[in-house]
């Protein structure tokens, strides 16, 4: 897995989903049974999927965004289109930090998710 940690988010940019369209439904499915969540802050354009890690230091995050290209995202025949996975710690009170580091303990698992969402949406 290759991470390139930028200004704003880390973005891990090899794994083979960015780009990948299909309808929400057939996305919102492969998420689920890959173990993401559909993040609170959705609108009708995008939606974010995101998989909770945690360990003693903080909560963390893999999430990945889907953007709508055609259709509205409840509508399960939307066509929605996917972006990189980026990685996060939760800082309480204030926020993400965007620029964490993945911790060791949770890399094998972070590729055997995006493995799932990318050969489920193949």
């Amino acid at each position: 897995m290759i991470v390139k940690g930028g200004a704003l988010i880390m973005v891990i940019e090899d794994a083979g989903i960015k780009g990948i369209t299909k309808t929400f439904g057939e996305v919102e499915k492969v998420m689920f049974q890959a173990g993401f969540v559909r993040a609170g802050a959705w609108d009708y354009d995008k939606a974010s999927f995101d998989m909770k890690f945690s360990n003693e230091e903080s909560d963390f995050y893999l999430r990945i965004p889907a953007y709508a290209v055609s259709g509205r995202l409840e509508n399960p025949k939307a066509e929605v289109e996917l972006d990189h996975p980026i990685f996060m710690r939760h800082l309480f009170p204030h926020g993400l930090d965007r620029n964490a580091e993945i911790p060791e303990d949770f890399r094998e698992r972070i590729d055997q998710a995006i493995t799932e969402v990318r050969e489920g949406l193949s």
